[in-house]
């Protein structure tokens, strides 16, 4: 008797701000989980634009299987990464937007990296927690204010609207939405076949250190390079307005106005920084690694390593040791 195979419709939403890469990894995941053996789930893409006709990307002209109305035939929606030009896709794309908003609840929408700017268009993103690239995340934040952003994930799921952060984690929320649709041994099967991992853990991991923007203020870089070369010694304010000649106040205040954080919050992001380069270099036990990087308290350094970072120090340092031999 013949095994039944069980299809599930994909639809690929395609505008000229998408990114060729991402477009790619979509299709490229979900036909190779078509090409599993023995497989009982098929997976049956269809590409949709705003109008229903051909998109003339700059990278040549891609074809499309329908418009708008083709959605709601769909079992899940996947938005490819927009590049930077989120803001560009929303201002040529209203019956994308129109589409989206519209959508019955049973069709999950996965927004890929900047594809998110096309779902918070919509709406369907407000009071839901989302992510994006964490480099766009504050500029989608800012736009689209009632998203609850958490740039630090590299996926999120709320109700039927999956985000997933970077362009590369394209993937991540395609072989997520498989093991959704045909169960995790199938979406496990697929990594495989991808030569990836099915949970490549926060996006964080990727993220430079908060605070570590660039600004104008002298005397804030200064300090910043004091407390980089000073990170393992317990600095308190009055120290740090010492060096630069200004009342703790001031400091306080400048110094948050240059990089977001305070003084001992950037120390902490220093340390973490440099903890993470020893956990990738050096055999030393954690609690070592600690009081080099200026915790004494082992359980301390642990629980703002994985507030940072998403990962407890032992987690990365296998982590990065797994990746070394890949």
């Amino acid at each position: 008797m013949a095994n039944s195979t069980q299809t599930h419709r994909i639809g690929v939403v395609l505008c000229r701000q998408h990114s060729i890469a991402s477009l790619g990894l979509v299709m490229d995941t979900f036909r190779m989980a078509n090409q599993l053996p023995g497989g009982g789930h098929r997976f049956a893409l269809s590409r949709i634009s705003q109008d229903g006709q051909a998109v003339a990307h700059p990278d040549g002209v891609l074809t499309v299987d329908g418009g708008p109305p083709l959605m709601r035939e769909m079992d899940v929606v996947v938005i490819p990464s927009l590049w930077t030009q989120g803001a560009e896709a929303v201002a040529d794309s209203p019956a994308l937007v129109k589409a989206l908003r519209t959508l019955p609840p049973r069709v999950l929408v996965a927004a890929l990296c900047s594809g998110a700017y096309l779902l918070a268009a919509s709406g369907r993103l407000n009071r839901r927690r989302a992510t994006t690239h964490w480099l766009l995340a504050d500029g989608l934040q800012s736009r689209y204010p009632q998203v609850e952003m958490d740039a630090e994930q590299n996926l999120t799921h709320d109700g039927p609207l999956i985000c997933s952060g970077g362009s590369l984690a394209a993937v991540d929320a395609c072989l997520y939405t498989v093991q959704l649709l045909a169960g995790r041994d199938t979406a496990k099967a697929v990594a495989r076949l991808l030569v990836t991992d099915l949970e490549r853990g926060p996006q964080s991991l990727y993220t430079p250190p908060s605070g570590w923007r660039r600004h104008g203020d002298r005397e804030v870089r200064q300090l910043e390079a004091y407390i980089s070369e000073q990170h393992h010694q317990a600095l308190t304010l009055e120290q740090l307005a010492g060096q630069v000649h200004m009342s703790v106040r001031t400091l306080q205040r400048r110094f948050v106005a240059a990089t977001g954080l305070t003084p001992i919050q950037y120390q902490q992001s220093v340390r973490i920084e440099r903890g993470k380069a020893l956990l990738e270099a050096d055999h030393r036990s954690v609690e070592d690694i600690a009081a080099q990087v200026g915790y004494q308290d082992r359980v301390a350094f642990g629980r703002l390593f994985k507030k940072l970072t998403g990962m407890t120090p032992a987690a990365y340092r296998q982590r990065q040791r797994h990746a070394g031999h890949a």
